[in-house]
């Protein structure tokens, strides 16, 4: 027998090899030792056989898991319990060898409809647990330092919990919180801070993840190069064996795209109306009554990599014949505060503050254009090693024209690294799919000979 593959033999061919696990792990979609517990004040109960579906969510903007479960009451359960909104939940499965147990509180109950005869579908309103200990815990603290760090500080005192810096903050700061909550807190720096890199912080969760991660957006876009991503694609055969052994020695049975939809595509008149590609910055310098006015080319001073000038919409983009890295045209300004009287020790900034007078450009930039360049939904099989928030996959699209023998039909243009933005987890009848939101912000190298915008 042959020898299992690798991590990141896995991640380059976009298989799971069914070597050293369970092989039922090899069938497509396809979840096992489901487990799912209520728990309530005096009692204790697997609703397990009851589950009709649910969903989980992990968003890049969202640092906890949400979700859904809809179970089927034929025993008045709802009423016998009862169920009021004020449950635990457990949930426990294992998906390609990777296992998950987690805990969400049920903040109420909704859309309970007759289903069949006398049985009845009762959906649960699932949230992380952190997120009661979140609503009563108004404090207010000074902390001080790198912002990372207050992050991680203020998520561990207050619920109790670590989280994974993999990027730490360019600047530190001396804050104030009066009458906040812990994710209140968090949450507001931010949106005022950045990281070392100079682009945008995000503190998000994984559900096969361990701890919440703080990580930067140009992290997420360069820690893994292209030809090492994951390949998203779709495979011309689905193998449904109940023993998986269609499959066994497959290596890109797992986690193959199923279906996609491009839903937003250079979106010109957003990326100029909020200055994601060009901004005159006003930094008005309290302390000293005065300002500055630094102006700002998203392509100069903002870009996320190297991306191929023939092949950047908007490099060379002219309005009114001029173009606009030619710092003629005004067509958004915003206002930047600036005191540096408020410095209060040596390396520590006002919240407000940046060492580089254009981040806040910059920041603003970047979330322009991670919103308004190409957006795709796509639904996948489920995968949970490659496919999570905060990820990068290797997308392949095939052009719409009829294939060629012996043809590359791959598109070019719109094929290439997309950062995964948002997660639902979605499992019903014990198949279990990924419907994901995938973001970039630039552009791929067109075919050289045909088809996706090449020559």
């Amino acid at each position: 027998m042959a020898n299992a593959l690798t991590k990141e033999q896995r991640a380059l061919f976009g298989g799971y090899s069914t070597e050293t696990t369970d092989i039922r792990d090899a069938i497509q979609k396809t979840i096992r030792d489901l487990k799912v517990i209520i728990i309530t004040r005096d009692i204790e109960i697997d609703v397990t056989p009851a589950v009709m579906s649910f969903i989980i969510f992990e968003d890049l903007d969202i640092p906890y898991l949400t979700g859904q479960l809809k179970i089927l009451d034929n025993s008045a359960l709802t009423s016998a319990m009862p169920l009021v909104g004020q449950e635990t939940i457990e949930i426990s499965f294992t998906r390609a060898g990777k296992s998950v147990n987690k805990e969400f509180s049920c903040t109420n109950i909704s859309d309970v409809t007759k289903a069949l005869n006398e049985a009845a579908g009762v959906t649960l309103n699932l949230l992380s647990k952190k997120c009661l200990t979140d609503s009563v815990s108004n404090f207010s603290k000074a902390y001080s330092g790198l912002a990372s760090d207050i992050i991680k500080d203020i998520h561990f005192d207050f619920l109790k919990e670590e989280i994974d810096i993999q990027t730490t903050s360019g600047s530190a700061h001396n804050i104030v919180f009066p009458f906040t909550t812990p994710y209140g807190a968090i949450v507001s720096i931010i949106k005022k801070t950045f990281a070392n890199d100079g682009t945008p912080y995000f503190l998000y969760e994984n559900l096969f993840g361990e701890t919440p991660i703080l990580k930067s957006l140009g992290d997420m876009n360069s820690e893994v190069r292209l030809e090492n991503l994951f390949k998203l694609k779709k495979s011309p055969n689905s193998n449904r064996d109940s023993l998986g052994q269609g499959t066994r020695n497959s290596i890109d049975h797992v986690g193959e795209l199923l279906h996609f939809s491009i839903t937003k595509d250079f979106n010109t008149i957003n990326l100029l109306n909020q200055g994601a590609l060009l901004n005159n910055a006003l930094r008005l310098d309290i302390s000293n009554k005065n300002y500055t006015e630094n102006p700002f080319y998203y392509a100069t001073n903002a870009k996320l990599q190297e991306v191929d000038p023939s092949v950047d919409p908007y490099v060379n983009y002219e309005v009114d014949d001029n173009n606009l890295e030619s710092n003629l045209l005004k067509p958004s300004v915003s206002i930047e505060m600036h005191n540096p009287l408020a410095f209060e020790s040596e390396g520590v900034t006002e919240l407000h503050t940046h060492a580089d007078v254009l981040a806040k450009s910059k920041k603003r930039s970047y979330m322009s254009r991670l919103n308004n360049m190409i957006r795709i939904s796509a639904t996948v099989d489920s995968d949970p090693e490659n496919i999570q928030v905060g990820k990068c996959v290797n997308l392949i699209i095939p052009l719409n024209a009829p294939a060629l023998p012996g043809a590359d039909m791959t598109n070019e243009l719109f094929s290439g690294r997309y950062l995964i933005t948002a997660v639902t987890h979605q499992i019903k009848s014990n198949e279990y799919i990924m419907i994901i939101k995938l973001a970039r912000m630039d552009l791929s190298k067109v075919n050289n000979n045909r088809g996706g915008g090449g020559k």
